[in-house]
């Protein structure tokens, strides 16, 4: 099975949430409590996002964070890429001299283009894509959260 790590997970929701509230800050804290996750996790997540640019983050009472570049222009993509590195779905796709019948593998060629079939795909989506007419599950995303 391919999995994304659990901080590319937490990229992509928060992303998402960010992306249906474009409108306001949303604290690293609320994001946390929606979700049910780490907000440790979620600090270098958003670090990580931050300094490529995809989130802007302030501190204090007014901080916050925002997305960083229009939702237009923020792909699955990239994201995934940012966190998990070039997609290879074998060593000996993007290493030479890992097999012994490497040179004339077609597994090889197969699992290239695969993966890159799989990265045109997650590059052909954008964040505005998927919050555009939200399905029922991300309008729980939009609506305000219960005040505590």
């Amino acid at each position: 099975m391919i999995r994304l790590n659990l901080s590319t997970d937490y990229a992509l929701r928060t992303l998402l949430y960010l992306a249906l509230h474009p409108d306001r800050q949303v604290s690293s804290r609320e994001v946390v409590q929606f979700y049910g996750i780490s907000a440790d996790h979620l600090s270098k997540v958003v670090q990580h996002l931050s300094h490529a640019g995809y989130v802007r983050a302030g501190r204090g009472r007014t901080g916050g964070l925002q997305l960083g570049r229009p939702a237009t222009e923020i792909t699955v993509g990239r994201i995934v890429e940012l966190f998990e590195g070039p997609v290879s779905l074998l060593d000996c796709v993007s290493t030479e001299g890992v097999c012994v019948i490497q040179p004339g593998c077609r597994l090889r060629h197969l699992l290239d283009r695969a993966g890159s079939q799989l990265v045109a795909t997650l590059n052909g989506v954008t964040l505005a894509e998927l919050v555009a007419s939200p399905e029922p599950a991300l309008i729980q995303l939009s609506a305000p959260l219960p005040s505590s």
